[in-house]
C-alpha cells in the first residue's frame, strides 16, 4: 500500500466513512501477498517510502509477471524490473497478455539498462537532482540502470554522459551540474579514476560505480572497485561491480531526504551568496541559479523573455513601476521588483539632491536592465529560500565610465545604498564590483551578512 493510501485510509477512519477495526484489518492484509513461489512484499512502499523492485535474473518469465500483478494490485503505481534480457522481456509481456490485457499493454522495456516497467514513473515533485556522470559510451548500460531507477523512484536525474578523464574538458563543461546537484553518481570502468576527478569537484555525496568494462588487468571491474575503494576524494562510497541499481537508489535515497523532507514538502533552506569577490548582478543570479536543475534555469530564462518588459528607456520611477505593474508574473515578484526600484530611485535622489519623483534613470532604465533584474527575482523566487545570507560584499576601485561621465568607485548611487546596511570588504579589487542595481537588490533580498 503506497503512503498515499494509508492517509487516505485514515482521513476515511477520522470522517468517520471507515470504522477503525475495517481500517486495521485491511492494513493488516497489506503486508505481503504469498505467491507460492514468492512472498511479495506489497507493505515496502509504506515502510519505506520506495516500493518494492524485482531482480528479473534467476526467475522464470511466468514468476515475474506474478510479482508485477501482485504488486500492482496492491496499488503500486509503478513496477521496476532489473536485470532483464530482451528474449525474457517478450516473454513477460506474453506472460502478463494471458492473465491482464491492461498489464501487457503497459509494460515497457528499457534494452539498454536491461530494465522491464509495468506502469509509468510519477513525475518529480522536487526541483533537487541527481546528476549521472558516465565515463565512455560502454558504461550506459550500467548508468542507465542508475538514472532510471532513480527516476522510477521520483527522483529528478541529469545526465553527464561520455565525460572521462581521458578527455577531461568534457567534464569541466558540466560544473555547474554537478554543483547544483544532491548527489552525483559516477560511472566507470577500466581504471576507475572518473568517481575520485568527481569527489574533487563536488560539494553533495559521489556514489561511486565500478562496471566491468576493460581489458585484461581490469579484472572484469576489479581494478574499477579497488581504485574507488581508495579514492583520496573525501564523500566517495561505493558499490559493487555494475550494481548501477543499488547506485541508483542510494542516490534518490539521499536527494529525497537532503532537500524535502522525504514527502515532497519543501525544506526551510538558506540561499548564500558569495559576494567577497564579486558582488554584482551576475554573482548574485550565479549564486542563485546553482540551486537549480539545469532546465529549471532554461524555463527561468523562457519566463523573464515572455514576462513583458517594453525593450525601451524608462525615465524615471513611475515609468518603472507602471512596466513592473504589467509584467506577467507572481505577485511576489512584482513586490521584489517594485522595491529594488524604489531603493535605487531614493539613491538616485540622495546622489543628486533631489525628490524621488524627480529622478532621472540612466543605464538602470534600459528595459534589457530591467529584464535582467526580472531574471534574479524570479530564480531567487524559483528556489523557494526563507532567507539569504551573505559575505561581506566587494565593492571594487578606480573609475567608471557612465552617463554622467567618469565616476569613482563605488558611483554615488551605490554608496548611498552601501550606507543603508550593507557591510563591505576592506580588501578592495580592481573594477566596478558592485552596480547600483546589485546594491539595491543586496539590500533588499539579504537577511543577514556573515
Amino acid at each position: 500500500m503506497e503512503p498515499q493510501q494509508v492517509l487516505h485510509m485514515l482521513e476515511q477512519v477520522a470522517s468517520g466513512s471507515v470504522s477503525p477495526i475495517d481500517a486495521q484489518r485491511s492494513l493488516a492484509d497489506q503486508g505481503y501477498s504469498d505467491l507460492g513461489f514468492a512472498k511479495v512484499d506489497t507493505d515496502r512502499a509504506r515502510r519505506t517510502g520506495a516500493g518494492e523492485v524485482v531482480y528479473g535474473a534467476g526467475k522464470t518469465a511466468d514468476q515475474i509477471a506474478g510479482i508485477c500483478l501482485a504488486l500492482r494490485d496492491a496499488g503500486q503505481a509503478c513496477v521496476l524490473v532489473t536485470r532483464l534480457e530482451a528474449q525474457k522481456a517478450e516473454a513477460v509481456r506474453a506472460a502478463l497478455l494471458v492473465r491482464d490485457l491492461q498489464a501487457a499493454a503497459a509494460f515497457e522495456y528499457r534494452p539498454v539498462p536491461q530494465l522491464g516497467l509495468l506502469g509509468a514513473p510519477a513525475k518529480p515533485t522536487r526541483d533537487s537532482y541527481i546528476a549521472v556522470a558516465c565515463a565512455g559510451t560502454s558504461d550506459l548500460y550500467c548508468a542507465e540502470e542508475a538514472a532510471v531507477t532513480a527516476e522510477v523512484l521520483g527522483s529528478r536525474v541529469v545526465r553527464l554522459y561520455d565525460v572521462g578523464v581521458a578527455g577531461i574538458h568534457r567534464l569541466l563543461a558540466h560544473r555547474e551540474e554537478i554543483a547544483g546537484a544532491s548527489c552525483v553518481v559516477a560511472v566507470a570502468g577500466m581504471e576507475g579514476a572518473l568517481a575520485s576527478v568527481v569527489g574533487g569537484m563536488a560539494a553533495c555525496p559521489v556514489i561511486a560505480v565500478p562496471t566491468s568494462v576493460g581489458y585484461g588487468a581490469s579484472f572484469g571491474g576489479v581494478a574499477a572497485l579497488l581504485a574507488m575503494l581508495n579514492s583520496c576524494a573525501s564523500g566517495v562510497s561505493v558499490v559493487n561491480i555494475d550494481n548501477g541499481f543499488g547506485a541508483g537508489y542510494q542516490a534518490h535515497m539521499i536527494e529525497r531526504a537532503g532537500s524535502r523532507h522525504g514527502e515532497g514538502e519543501p525544506d526551510v533552506k538558506t540561499l548564500r551568496w558569495n559576494l567577497a569577490e564579486n558582488a554584482t548582478r551576475n554573482q548574485l543570479l550565479g549564486d542563485t541559479l546553482l540551486q537549480l536543475p539545469p532546465d529549471t534555469r532554461q524555463r527561468l530564462e523562457a519566463a523573464a523573455d515572455a514576462a513583458g518588459v517594453p525593450d525601451r528607456h524608462h525615465h524615471d520611477i513611475g515609468e518603472v513601476l507602471a512596466t513592473i505593474d504589467g509584467l506577467a508574473v507572481s505577485p511576489a515578484v512584482r513586490d521584489h521588483m517594485r522595491a529594488i526600484y524604489t531603493i535605487l530611485a531614493e539613491a538616485e535622489a540622495a546622489a543628486h539632491g533631489c525628490a524621488v519623483e524627480q529622478t532621472h534613470f540612466h543605464e538602470v532604465g534600459d528595459g534589457s536592465r530591467i529584464r535582467n533584474t526580472l531574471l534574479v527575482c524570479l530564480a531567487v523566487e524559483a528556489t523557494g529560500v526563507k532567507r539569504i545570507v551573505a559575505t561581506v560584499a566587494q565593492t571594487g576601485q578606480g573609475e567608471v565610465e557612465c552617463a554622467h561621465g567618469t565616476l569613482s568607485i563605488p558611483a554615488p548611487a551605490t554608496s548611498a545604498i552601501i550606507a543603508r546596511g550593507i557591510p563591505v570588504s576592506e580588501r578592495t579589487l580592481p573594477g566596478e564590483r558592485m552596480t547600483p542595481t546589485s546594491a539595491a537588490m543586496i539590500l533588499h533580498f539579504v537577511d543577514e551578512f556573515e
